[in-house]
């Protein structure tokens, strides 16, 4: 596999292993996902690991531990498509691209106008954008070294 397929997809598995280890170990355990992980035994272990981090959470901004994390998601997401569709230039692609994008972005703005339950925040809709500003930084970063010599 190409080197620069491989960035992705490594890219993609640190984003979307950041945004839940930010969620696992600093979201209140009120949350529905807390609840699953206390059917599957999962409780003690969580626990454990918020034990390590206690008080951390203090000491950082709101928003990483609300918004980056599906900020870092929607990155993970497009980092593992472009490593999926690496080359192609089947029209598909840029539909599975920006799905989750445009998805992510229209929750967000509707949030505002009461379409989809929730509340609006800018911050998490500014987040959204820069993740995905920061996946085609990284993309086109990729693509201006393709015919710069390695020294």
């Amino acid at each position: 596999m190409e080197r620069k397929r491989r960035i992705c997809f490594y890219l993609a598995t640190v984003c979307l292993l950041l945004g839940s280890v930010i969620y696992v170990f600093f979201r209140p355990t009120t949350l529905l996902m807390f609840h699953w992980a206390d059917s599957l035994g999962l409780s003690g272990a969580i626990g454990t690991m918020r034990a390590w981090v206690h008080g951390v959470d203090r000491h950082l901004p709101i928003w990483i531990v609300y918004s980056l994390p599906f900020a870092l998601w929607v990155s993970s997401y497009l980092f593992f498509i472009r490593g999926i569709w690496w080359r192609s230039a089947f029209w598909a692609r840029h539909t599975w691209f920006w799905c989750i994008p445009v998805i992510a972005i229209t929750a967000e703005l509707c949030q505002s106008i009461r379409i989809v339950p929730g509340n609006f925040d800018r911050v998490d809709l500014l987040t959204i954008v820069l993740s995905i500003t920061f996946v085609f930084i990284t993309i086109d970063f990729h693509q201006l070294n393709k015919g710069v010599k390695q020294i």
